[in-house]
Protein backbone atom coordinates (compact mmCIF):
# COMPACT_ATOMS: atom_id res chain seq x y z
CA UNK A 1 0.00 0.00 0.00
CA UNK A 2 1.47 3.35 -1.04
CA UNK A 3 1.20 6.39 1.16
CA UNK A 4 0.85 9.40 -1.07
CA UNK A 5 -0.99 12.65 -1.60
CA UNK A 6 -1.03 15.68 -3.85
CA UNK A 7 -2.16 19.15 -2.81
CA UNK A 8 -4.35 21.38 -4.93
CA UNK A 9 -5.80 24.84 -5.16
CA UNK A 10 -8.22 26.26 -7.71
CA UNK A 11 -7.93 29.79 -9.02
CA UNK A 12 -10.73 32.13 -10.08
CA UNK A 13 -10.68 30.82 -13.65
CA UNK A 14 -11.36 27.26 -12.56
CA UNK A 15 -7.80 26.07 -13.15
CA UNK A 16 -6.38 23.70 -10.59
CA UNK A 17 -2.82 24.03 -9.34
CA UNK A 18 -0.85 23.33 -6.24
CA UNK A 19 -1.01 25.05 -2.80
CA UNK A 20 -3.84 26.43 -0.71
CA UNK A 21 -7.39 27.50 -1.54
CA UNK A 22 -8.95 30.74 -0.36
CA UNK A 23 -12.69 31.16 0.22
CA UNK A 24 -14.55 32.86 -2.62
CA UNK A 25 -15.54 36.46 -2.04
CA UNK A 26 -19.28 35.94 -2.62
CA UNK A 27 -19.82 33.34 0.07
CA UNK A 28 -21.15 34.10 3.54
CA UNK A 29 -19.75 30.99 5.15
CA UNK A 30 -17.13 31.52 7.80
CA UNK A 31 -13.47 31.11 6.92
CA UNK A 32 -11.91 27.99 8.37
CA UNK A 33 -8.61 26.26 7.86
CA UNK A 34 -9.66 22.72 7.01
CA UNK A 35 -7.69 20.22 4.97
CA UNK A 36 -9.99 17.90 3.03
CA UNK A 37 -8.67 14.57 1.80
CA UNK A 38 -10.30 13.48 -1.45
CA UNK A 39 -10.06 9.70 -1.63
CA UNK A 40 -10.37 8.92 -5.31
CA UNK A 41 -11.79 5.44 -5.95
CA UNK A 42 -11.63 5.84 -9.74
CA UNK A 43 -8.75 4.66 -11.90
CA UNK A 44 -8.28 7.70 -14.14
CA UNK A 45 -6.32 5.63 -16.66
CA UNK A 46 -9.32 3.44 -17.48
CA UNK A 47 -12.22 5.84 -16.83
CA UNK A 48 -14.49 6.59 -19.80
CA UNK A 49 -15.61 9.90 -18.30
CA UNK A 50 -14.07 13.20 -19.37
CA UNK A 51 -13.40 14.70 -15.94
CA UNK A 52 -11.91 17.86 -17.46
CA UNK A 53 -8.71 16.94 -15.69
CA UNK A 54 -8.70 14.25 -13.02
CA UNK A 55 -11.55 13.01 -10.82
CA UNK A 56 -9.92 14.77 -7.86
CA UNK A 57 -9.94 18.06 -9.77
CA UNK A 58 -13.61 17.54 -10.63
CA UNK A 59 -14.41 17.10 -6.94
CA UNK A 60 -12.46 20.24 -6.07
CA UNK A 61 -14.44 22.21 -8.66
CA UNK A 62 -17.71 20.93 -7.24
CA UNK A 63 -16.74 21.89 -3.68
CA UNK A 64 -15.41 25.27 -4.76
CA UNK A 65 -18.72 26.00 -6.48
CA UNK A 66 -20.20 25.97 -2.97
CA UNK A 67 -17.67 28.51 -1.71
CA UNK A 68 -15.62 25.94 0.17
CA UNK A 69 -12.75 27.60 2.09
CA UNK A 70 -10.67 24.42 2.18
CA UNK A 71 -7.30 23.11 1.16
CA UNK A 72 -7.22 19.72 -0.53
CA UNK A 73 -5.07 16.62 -0.74
CA UNK A 74 -5.92 13.91 -3.28
CA UNK A 75 -5.29 10.20 -2.79
CA UNK A 76 -5.66 7.61 -5.55
CA UNK A 77 -7.11 4.78 -3.48
CA UNK A 78 -7.77 2.68 -6.58
CA UNK A 79 -3.98 2.69 -7.07
CA UNK A 80 -3.50 1.84 -3.36
CA UNK A 81 -2.48 5.36 -2.37
CA UNK A 82 -3.74 6.30 1.08
CA UNK A 83 -3.01 8.93 3.74
CA UNK A 84 -0.10 8.17 6.02
CA UNK A 85 -2.54 8.31 8.93
CA UNK A 86 -6.13 9.35 9.58
CA UNK A 87 -4.76 12.61 11.00
CA UNK A 88 -3.29 13.63 7.63
CA UNK A 89 -6.52 15.58 6.94
CA UNK A 90 -9.37 17.06 8.94
CA UNK A 91 -12.08 15.31 6.92
CA UNK A 92 -12.37 12.98 3.95
CA UNK A 93 -14.57 12.71 0.87
CA UNK A 94 -14.81 9.33 -0.87
CA UNK A 95 -15.64 9.47 -4.56
CA UNK A 96 -17.72 7.27 -6.80
CA UNK A 97 -16.20 4.24 -8.50
CA UNK A 98 -17.03 1.61 -11.13
CA UNK A 99 -16.15 -0.99 -8.49
CA UNK A 100 -18.41 -2.55 -5.89
CA UNK A 101 -17.67 -2.76 -2.19
CA UNK A 102 -17.81 -6.56 -2.49
CA UNK A 103 -15.04 -6.71 -5.13
CA UNK A 104 -11.91 -8.56 -4.04
CA UNK A 105 -9.38 -5.94 -5.09
CA UNK A 106 -6.99 -5.28 -2.16
CA UNK A 107 -7.49 -1.53 -2.13
CA UNK A 108 -11.19 -1.91 -1.29
CA UNK A 109 -10.51 -3.81 1.93
CA UNK A 110 -7.76 -1.30 2.76
CA UNK A 111 -10.14 1.59 2.18
CA UNK A 112 -12.80 0.04 4.42
CA UNK A 113 -10.28 -0.33 7.24
CA UNK A 114 -9.09 3.23 6.76
CA UNK A 115 -12.68 4.48 6.99
CA UNK A 116 -13.28 2.53 10.19
CA UNK A 117 -10.11 4.00 11.68
CA UNK A 118 -11.04 7.52 10.56
CA UNK A 119 -14.53 7.14 12.00
CA UNK A 120 -13.11 5.92 15.32
CA UNK A 121 -10.82 8.97 15.33
CA UNK A 122 -13.81 11.30 14.94
CA UNK A 123 -13.03 12.45 11.39
CA UNK A 124 -15.87 13.77 9.26
CA UNK A 125 -16.58 11.53 6.29
CA UNK A 126 -18.63 12.25 3.16
CA UNK A 127 -19.34 9.58 0.54
CA UNK A 128 -20.70 10.01 -2.98
CA UNK A 129 -22.22 6.97 -4.78
CA UNK A 130 -19.58 4.24 -4.19
CA UNK A 131 -18.34 6.42 -1.30
CA UNK A 132 -21.84 6.39 0.19
CA UNK A 133 -22.01 2.62 -0.24
CA UNK A 134 -18.60 1.80 1.20
CA UNK A 135 -19.15 4.08 4.21
CA UNK A 136 -22.37 2.23 4.99
CA UNK A 137 -20.74 -1.16 4.44
CA UNK A 138 -17.58 -0.39 6.45
CA UNK A 139 -19.53 1.01 9.40
CA UNK A 140 -21.87 -1.92 9.91
CA UNK A 141 -24.50 -1.64 7.19
CA UNK A 142 -24.78 -3.71 4.03
CA UNK A 143 -24.34 -2.87 0.35
CA UNK A 144 -24.96 -5.26 -2.52
CA UNK A 145 -25.75 -5.37 -6.23
CA UNK A 146 -29.45 -4.61 -6.43
CA UNK A 147 -31.83 -6.94 -8.24
CA UNK A 148 -33.61 -3.78 -9.41
CA UNK A 149 -30.83 -3.20 -11.93
CA UNK A 150 -29.31 0.10 -12.99
CA UNK A 151 -30.42 3.51 -11.79
CA UNK A 152 -29.33 5.91 -14.53
CA UNK A 153 -30.01 9.52 -15.37
CA UNK A 154 -31.67 12.41 -13.59
CA UNK A 155 -33.66 11.03 -10.65
CA UNK A 156 -35.90 12.70 -8.11
CA UNK A 157 -35.92 11.61 -4.49
CA UNK A 158 -37.42 12.83 -1.25
CA UNK A 159 -35.36 14.43 1.48
CA UNK A 160 -37.46 13.66 4.53
CA UNK A 161 -35.60 15.41 7.34
CA UNK A 162 -34.09 18.90 7.53
CA UNK A 163 -30.75 19.17 9.31
CA UNK A 164 -29.23 22.41 10.65
CA UNK A 165 -26.66 22.46 7.80
CA UNK A 166 -29.41 22.34 5.18
CA UNK A 167 -30.33 25.70 3.71
CA UNK A 168 -33.90 24.80 2.70
CA UNK A 169 -36.68 22.61 3.96
CA UNK A 170 -37.07 18.92 3.29
CA UNK A 171 -38.74 18.15 -0.03
CA UNK A 172 -38.22 16.58 -3.43
CA UNK A 173 -34.91 17.15 -5.17
CA UNK A 174 -33.01 15.71 -8.13
CA UNK A 175 -29.45 14.55 -8.86
CA UNK A 176 -27.76 12.52 -11.54
CA UNK A 177 -27.55 8.83 -10.62
CA UNK A 178 -25.38 6.04 -12.05
CA UNK A 179 -25.45 2.91 -9.91
CA UNK A 180 -26.39 -0.74 -9.80
CA UNK A 181 -25.35 -1.30 -6.19
CA UNK A 182 -27.42 -0.03 -3.29
CA UNK A 183 -27.17 0.35 0.46
CA UNK A 184 -29.64 -2.32 1.59
CA UNK A 185 -29.13 -1.89 5.33
CA UNK A 186 -27.98 1.30 7.06
CA UNK A 187 -25.27 1.19 9.74
CA UNK A 188 -26.21 1.26 13.43
CA UNK A 189 -26.93 4.82 14.60
CA UNK A 190 -27.49 5.96 11.01
CA UNK A 191 -30.45 8.20 10.23
CA UNK A 192 -32.16 8.01 6.85
CA UNK A 193 -32.40 11.43 5.21
CA UNK A 194 -33.75 10.60 1.77
CA UNK A 195 -34.67 8.10 -0.91
CA UNK A 196 -37.23 7.01 -3.46
CA UNK A 197 -39.00 3.81 -4.45
CA UNK A 198 -36.08 2.57 -6.54
CA UNK A 199 -33.38 3.55 -4.06
CA UNK A 200 -34.86 3.82 -0.54
CA UNK A 201 -31.52 4.54 1.18
CA UNK A 202 -30.26 7.33 -1.05
CA UNK A 203 -29.00 9.63 1.71
CA UNK A 204 -28.05 9.09 5.34
CA UNK A 205 -26.11 10.60 8.21
CA UNK A 206 -24.49 9.24 11.32
CA UNK A 207 -24.83 12.06 13.84
CA UNK A 208 -22.75 15.04 12.67
CA UNK A 209 -19.85 12.90 11.47
CA UNK A 210 -20.86 10.86 8.40
CA UNK A 211 -22.88 11.85 5.33
CA UNK A 212 -23.66 9.50 2.44
CA UNK A 213 -25.31 10.55 -0.84
CA UNK A 214 -26.06 8.02 -3.59
CA UNK A 215 -26.50 10.67 -6.28
CA UNK A 216 -23.74 12.65 -7.98
CA UNK A 217 -23.73 16.39 -7.17
CA UNK A 218 -20.28 16.59 -8.80
CA UNK A 219 -21.56 15.39 -12.21
CA UNK A 220 -22.06 17.79 -15.08
CA UNK A 221 -24.52 16.89 -17.82
CA UNK A 222 -21.64 15.92 -20.11
CA UNK A 223 -20.23 13.57 -17.45
CA UNK A 224 -23.61 11.87 -17.14
CA UNK A 225 -23.74 11.55 -20.93
CA UNK A 226 -20.28 9.93 -20.90
CA UNK A 227 -21.55 7.38 -18.37
CA UNK A 228 -24.57 6.57 -20.55
CA UNK A 229 -22.41 6.26 -23.67
CA UNK A 230 -20.25 3.74 -21.83
CA UNK A 231 -23.33 1.60 -21.09
CA UNK A 232 -24.17 1.06 -24.77
CA UNK A 233 -24.10 -2.65 -25.47
CA UNK A 234 -24.31 -3.81 -21.86
CA UNK A 235 -27.54 -2.12 -20.74
CA UNK A 236 -30.98 -2.41 -22.28
CA UNK A 237 -31.72 0.18 -25.00
CA UNK A 238 -35.03 0.99 -23.31
CA UNK A 239 -33.31 1.85 -20.03
CA UNK A 240 -30.69 3.97 -21.81
CA UNK A 241 -33.38 5.82 -23.77
CA UNK A 242 -35.24 6.65 -20.57
CA UNK A 243 -32.02 7.81 -18.93
CA UNK A 244 -31.11 10.00 -21.91
CA UNK A 245 -34.61 11.48 -21.97
CA UNK A 246 -34.36 12.32 -18.27
CA UNK A 247 -31.41 14.62 -19.01
CA UNK A 248 -33.75 16.82 -21.07
CA UNK A 249 -36.46 16.96 -18.40
CA UNK A 250 -34.85 19.18 -15.80
CA UNK A 251 -31.69 20.16 -14.00
CA UNK A 252 -30.04 18.52 -11.00
CA UNK A 253 -29.94 20.30 -7.65
CA UNK A 254 -26.14 20.22 -7.68
CA UNK A 255 -25.65 23.69 -6.23
CA UNK A 256 -27.93 22.97 -3.31
CA UNK A 257 -26.30 19.66 -2.44
CA UNK A 258 -22.83 21.12 -2.85
CA UNK A 259 -23.68 23.83 -0.34
CA UNK A 260 -25.13 21.24 2.04
CA UNK A 261 -21.96 19.17 1.86
CA UNK A 262 -19.76 22.22 2.47
CA UNK A 263 -21.96 23.25 5.40
CA UNK A 264 -21.87 19.70 6.80
CA UNK A 265 -18.07 19.63 6.69
CA UNK A 266 -17.79 23.03 8.38
CA UNK A 267 -20.42 22.43 11.06
CA UNK A 268 -19.15 21.89 14.58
Amino acid sequence: MLQAGFKFRMDATGNVGETAVSPTSHTKIKEVNMKIGIINAINSLTSQVNWQGTPVQAYIRFLESGGAPFTYVGYNAALREFPESVDACDAYIITGSPNGVYDKEPWIAELMQFLRDAYAAGKKLVGICFGHQILAHALGGHTEKSDKGWGLGLKQFNVITKKPWMSVEAGQYALYFAHQDQVIELPPDAELLGGNGFCPNAMFVIKDQVLGVQGHPEFTKSMMQDILAGKNGNTSPELLNLAEESLQNGEPDNNLFTQWIVNFLMAE
